[in-house]
Parts: structure tokens; C-alpha cells; sequence
């Protein structure tokens, strides 16, 4: 009985999942110089390698390099964005990045983007809602991200992000003619957050308002993580991709203190572990975002700190890697009977 399973089993094995890798060293979305060195800080600590040996020889990846596009004067920032700080190099970037995403999903399973600063997280999810119109997305995050240019009080774009995407916002972005840029809107209800801390009063109230699904540490703490993550996959259409944008500051920050915005009282690695684990299961994932790793912060024990947990992440994100262990290339001739 055993050979039938093994034979069946290695007469399937063998397919591989194509994986594309965009970097978008983008650090305008707020005000610290060297998040834009993290897509290369991770190839150049053997990001590539690890995805390959992590999926042992069930991944194909096709690096498309770091994403280019037009800088723009951001002294003329439209009348109505004002308060928004380089309204206009991330516009720019953002659309380069929307344009891209599609271009890479035609000839991939699933993409990595590598960021640069949640500012991304518009163009990354953007571009998948392009190929994607059916989409769900888990914001993994100490913060929400979904202020309005009007309740912003810093004008840092990396926290608004969200507020482009959403059917329910739309009409508080009439100026950046987001219809032509990003016809396809994320409904609210196929939103869901995890590991917030740190949520702005207007933030809340949206939240509030248009009953989003938002899962602080509280929750996590009352709760558990086994549970809040049965709820978020309950929240889920078992219809639609999954996009998860995962910010390493979700983490607590004495596991993950290398960026910009670290925050005390987090997730911890087994948690954030957890959390892609049970939505890459689903086998739905087809986008990833990891963002906001900035190596030129904290001391060298900071950074090397921030780079394991990140690179755990990823292994679980898209190199297949199951803590409870994966058969999918078990040779079945080699369980022989002596």
C-alpha cells in the first residue's frame, strides 16, 4: 500500500510554483533616509538561495529586479494635497508599480514585492486588483495605514496607503483621478488587520465606520492567534486571491527593531509565523509584500535581528517552507522493502 502512495504521489510531484521579485526602493512615503536599500540588503544576503533551498526544488523565481520610474518636482504638489509630503514621486512610483504588477502575474504564479516603505503597499495591491479583480487583503501591521489626506497630521503617505484602495474612500480622492489610474477598488469587507497598535483617532473611526475588520494586539492577546486567524479566513471569500502586505514593524520590536516606526508590544516571530503560515495554506496567496526594513538603523545586532525575522517570514511566504515539514519531492522509490 505504501509503494501505490509513493508511486501515485511521484508521478504528480514535480510542478513547480513561479515566483517573480520586484524591488521597489521607495523611501518618501515618510522621513527616514534607508529603507530603499532593503530590497538589495536582501538579495545580498542570499534571499534568492534561501527561497530556492527553503522549497526544496518546488520554486522557480525570476528576479525582476528594482522598479523604475519617473521623479517628479514634488514643490508642485497639487492645491488639494498640500499637506501630503512628495505627493508627486509617489504617485509616479506607484504607478510604474501598478502598471508592473499585472506584467509580472501574466507570466508568474506569485509575486514578492520588496519594499521600500508601506507607501508601495497602494501600488503593489493595486496592480494585483488589475489582474485580479476578485482579491482579499490581509494588512499585517502595527499600523492601519488608511488615513485621508485631510486627517494625516505628519503628511506621510506611508500612512494612507490604504485609504486609495477602498471602494468605501474613494470619493475623499477625487483629485488624484484614481479611476484612471486604478480602476479596480478593494471592497471593506475583504479587508482584514492584524498586529495593530498604534491607530490614529480618524483611523479608528473609519474603521468604526465602515466595519473593517481590525485586529489589534488586544485581540491577539484575548483571543489567540489560532483564533484570530480562523476568523480572518472566515472573513475571506474562499473565491478570491489573497494578498497579504506584511510590515516588519508588525513584529515587536525587539524582535524586528531595524525600522522606522518600531513599535513595543507586538507580534512575536512565531506569531507572524503563524499568520502567513494559515493564509498561505489556503494555497490562494498570490501576492506578498514585505516592507519597511530599514538596515541603516539600529546597531549591527539590530539589523542582523531584523534580517532573520524577515527572512523567516519569506521562507514561509514563498519558499514553501512548513515548520510541521513538506513531502512534495519525496522520492518513493527509495522506501524499499529489504
Amino acid at each position: 500500500m505504501l509503494k501505490t502512495i509513493f508511486r501515485q504521489f511521484s508521478s504528480s510531484a514535480g510542478t513547480k510554483t513561479k515566483l517573480g521579485i520586484l524591488g521597489v526602493p521607495f523611501s518618501k512615503g515618510q522621513s527616514k533616509g534607508g529603507v530603499e536599500q532593503a530590497p538589495d540588503f536582501l538579495r545580498q544576503n542570499g534571499l534568492v538561495s534561501m527561497l530556492l533551498e527553503s522549497s526544496r526544488g518546488n520554486l522557480s523565481i525570476t528576479d525582476y529586479g528594482n522598479l523604475s520610474y519617473e521623479l517628479i518636482d514634488d514643490q508642485n504638489t497639487p492645491p488639494h494635497y498640500k499637506n501630503m509630503k512628495n505627493y508627486n514621486t509617489f504617485m509616479s512610483c506607484n504607478k510604474s508599480l501598478i502598471a508592473k504588477i499585472p506584467e509580472i502575474l501574466k507570466q508568474q504564479d506569485q509575486f514578492l514585492c520588496l519594499g521600500g516603505d508601506h507607501a508601495i503597499g497602494f501600488g503593489s495591491v493595486a496592480g494585483h486588483l488589475m489582474h485580479s479583480p476578485n482579491l482579499s487583503l490581509v494588512w499585517v501591521d502595527a499600523h492601519a495605514d488608511i488615513n485621508l489626506h485631510s486627517t494625516s497630521n505628519s503628511g506621510n503617505i506611508h500612512g494612507m496607503p490604504v485609504s486609495f484602495l477602498l471602494e468605501e474612500l474613494r470619493d475623499f480622492w477625487k483629485h488624484a483621478h484614481l479611476d484612471d489610474i486604478s480602476p479596480n477598488c478593494l471592497r471593506a469587507d475583504q479587508l482584514v488587520y492584524i498586529g495593530l497598535r498604534d491607530i490614529d483617532p480618524y483611523e479608528a473611526y473609519i474603521l468604526n465606520k465602515l466595519g473593517i475588520r481590525a485586529y489589534a494586539m488586544d485581540s491577539i492577546d484575548k483571543f489567540g492567534i489560532s483564533k484570530i486567524m480562523e476568523m480572518t479566513l472566515d472573513a475571506l471569500d474562499v473565491k478570491n486571491k489573497i494578498h497579504i502586505s506584511f510590515d516588519i514593524d508588525a513584529l515587536d520590536s525587539r524582535i524586528a527593531p531595524s525600522t522606522g516606526t518600531a513599535v513595543y508590544g507586538g507580534m512575536s516571530l512565531r506569531e507572524g509565523i503563524y499568520v502567513v503560515e494559515t493564509l498561505c495554506d489556503t494555497k490562494r496567496v498570490q501576492g506578498f509584500d514585505l516592507v519597511e526594513v530599514n538596515p541603516s538603523l539600529g546597531t549591527q545586532a539590530d539589523v542582523n535581528n531584523t534580517l532573520s525575522a524577515s527572512m523567516e517570514i519569506l521562507k514561509i511566504a514563498c519558499g514553501g517552507y512548513r515548520r510541521r515539514g513538506t513531502y512534495e519531492q519525496v522520492d518513493g522509490s527509495l522506501l524499499k522493502n529489504e
